[in-house]
């Protein structure tokens, strides 16, 4: 009996090797371009400035019908290529030759393997170092690993690039790898054709190489190709270089759409980089912060939405914190945004880190997240400080603690300071627009208006209706929209000149104040100003909520915008009744102001 026991466990592994394969498998990347990234790292890290992707294309039988779905996909690169025992352990899973180096975008030795079987069955690796003729060949094959046919990396063998493969790449250099994979489960690809894939990868690794590809760097050649056409007498069905994709839409030229695929469609925040030291086992490295906001030319000239334009929906698919390390981004990370404010894709922020910093970021071994960082999007000092205890320290506590998050804290601190003066600027930006209304089309302010008119003409007329709103008043609206209401100058002019050629009598403006008042009364020349403000959160509950943008919204957004702005509603006047109780002395003046503002309000909101 016992020694069927030990025979039984002698045998035993603590993972089978048909667990543990489905297990790296399941490793986590996001869809196929973030796979294929894995294997362009692993170039630029071994020199590589050209890469080129290649989808290979054939025709299946799909539910009767005839579909294109790729059949392999091949990642050329001109680097200086692996000898055989190098060659051997890149294939190992954990194993490589950058574990220990920090001095570039690799280092924990799970991409090749990691990323090539996440999408297919099988994958296959040529290099060489004197001429593709003389190529080394190594592969691993899910099946053989699961049926126990393959426990070890083979030994690598002298192959030549295969000639359909030569001619795919139209010249190969001295030295390079391919990386071929094939046998591929349908569901593991995350798209199934070459055009939506390649498509797909350029917006990803426009972006993830965003900095190589802009200082000429790398060059990142996309091409697709059907298998039934030969190469030599047809041309592949797409053939192109990745463009740029800047989430901080400094860089040019880009992906982004016309006007602004030539020149930037953001300016800088600040003049310059902020740049914060964090301090990692006695040695302090530099954390650049940098950060963009949309130029005022992108306010489309016919008074629209800049969201529905082109470059719009373009940024719309770029909001949130780049996270760059060693110049290649890790992730565009959301959690620092508003995801329900589509204004939120008019800003850009990164921030870029040396490798020697990865634990305390919490860079993950696929290179997708930082997570001890992202994880602090949210973070505010004072709720995890003891009573009493200051940001100095409470910094010192953690440090002693062995918190990674204490040297990040000025990081996040920073950003959560500007970001809130981005958004002030950029809501300056859209004051006094009203976006996709028609020009001629009555405003509340020409209601309000009319209603101002019918006042006077039923006998309540008082000394500022019979001031008349002239030049001089115009200029005078002008200046105080722009000193006093920060409105830019263009938008106050746009303003001033519509309250001349539409008779308006009252104008809705906005405004930031310290005062405790939702809103003020202001009286000038030939107009009455209704000045909402910014500062009081009425406004972000109310006004803000259903007077933004919502094409992009969703319907639970929507939802959720009206529930808010109903809650908040109910709640002014909840704080209205308690005033009418507390201030004892004037309780009937109070009634008296409401009944009558109610009779006013019922006249202004019933149209004729």
């Amino acid at each position: 009996m016992n020694n069927e026991l030990n025979s039984a466990y002698s045998g035993s592994h603590i993972i089978p090797a048909h667990l543990a394969i489905r297990a790296m498998r399941d490793s986590g990347y996001r869809n196929t371009a973030y796979a294929l990234s894995e294997i362009i790292d692993n170039a630029v890290q071994a020199g590589a400035d050209l890469v080129k992707v290649i989808c290979l294309e054939e025709t299946v039988a799909v539910n009767q019908r005839n579909r294109r779905r790729i059949k392999e996909i091949g990642v050329f690169d001109n680097g200086s290529g692996m000898p055989p025992d190098i060659l051997r352990m890149a294939l190992q899973f954990g194993n490589g030759t950058h574990l220990q180096d920090r001095s570039g975008i690799g280092r924990f030795g799970m991409g090749l393997p990691n990323s090539s079987i996440s999408q297919g069955r099988r994958v296959d690796v040529w290099t060489w170092q004197n001429g593709p003729a003389n190529a080394m060949h190594c592969y691993l094959d899910v099946d053989e690993i699961e049926t126990g046919h393959l426990r070890e990396v083979p030994e690598p063998t002298h192959q030549e690039v295969p000639e359909e493969w030569q001619a795919r790449s139209c010249s190969l250099s001295t030295t390079g790898t391919l990386v071929v994979w094939s046998k591929f489960d349908e569901e593991r690809l995350t798209w199934k054709g070459a055009r939506a894939t390649l498509d797909n990868t350029e917006t990803l690794v426009g972006r993830m190489y965003r900095k190589f590809i802009s200082q000429g760097i790398l060059r990142l050649r996309l091409v697709a190709i059907e298998e039934n056409n030969p190469v030599e007498e047809n041309s592949p069905v797409i053939e192109r270089d990745a463009r740029v994709n800047d989430p901080l839409y400094l860089m040019a030229p880009s992906s982004t759409p016309a006007p602004f695929d030539n020149s930037p469609m953001f300016q800088r925040w600040g003049e310059d980089d902020h740049v914060v030291e964090v301090e990692f086992k006695g040695i302090k490295y530099p954390v650049t912060i940098r950060a963009s906001w949309a130029k005022p030319e992108t306010l489309p000239e016919d008074g629209k939405d800049r969201g529905s334009k082109p470059y719009g929906k373009h940024a719309a698919k770029n909001i949130g914190l780049s996270i760059v390390r060693a110049g290649r981004e890790l992730d565009l990370d959301p959690a620092w945004s508003i995801s329900y404010e589509p204004t939120e894709r008019w800003w850009g922020l990164e921030i870029e880190f040396p490798p020697d910093l990865d634990e305390v970021f919490g860079v993950t071994n696929n290179k997708q997240a930082a997570t001890t960082f992202s994880h602090m999007a949210g973070f505010d000092w004072r709720d995890m400080a003891e009573p009493g205890e200051s940001l100095t320290d409470f910094k010192r506590r953690m440090e002693e603690e062995g918190d990674p998050r204490a040297g990040l804290i000025d990081i996040v601190t920073y950003i959560q300071t500007q970001l809130p003066l981005i958004r002030t600027n950029l809501g300056n930006q859209t004051k006094g627009r009203r976006s996709g209304r028609n020009r001629h089309e009555p405003t509340v302010e020409d209601r309000a208006s009319t209603k101002f008119k019918e006042r006077v003409e039923s006998g309540h007329e008082m000394p500022s209706d019979r001031e008349e709103f002239d030049e001089n008043a115009e200029r005078g609206l002008v200046k105080d929209l722009v000193n006093t209401k920060k409105y830019p100058e263009t938008a106050a002019k746009e303003i001033a000149a519509d309250v001349r050629q539409r008779g308006r009598k009252v104008i809705l403006v906005e405004m930031s104040s310290e005062m405790d008042a939702f809103f003020s009364v202001e009286q000038q020349p030939g107009i009455t100003q209704v000045a909402i403000n910014r500062s009081h959160p009425a406004y972000d509950l109310l006004v803000k909520a259903l007077d933004d943008d919502t094409s992009q919204a969703s319907d639970r957004t929507l939802v959720e915008r009206i529930q808010n702005a109903s809650e908040a509603l109910k709640m002014l006047l909840a704080a209205w009744a308690r005033q009418e109780i507390e201030d004892i002395p004037n309780r009937e003046k109070l009634r008296r102001m409401r009944m009558d503002w109610g009779r006013m309000a019922r006249d202004f909101l019933l149209d004729e």
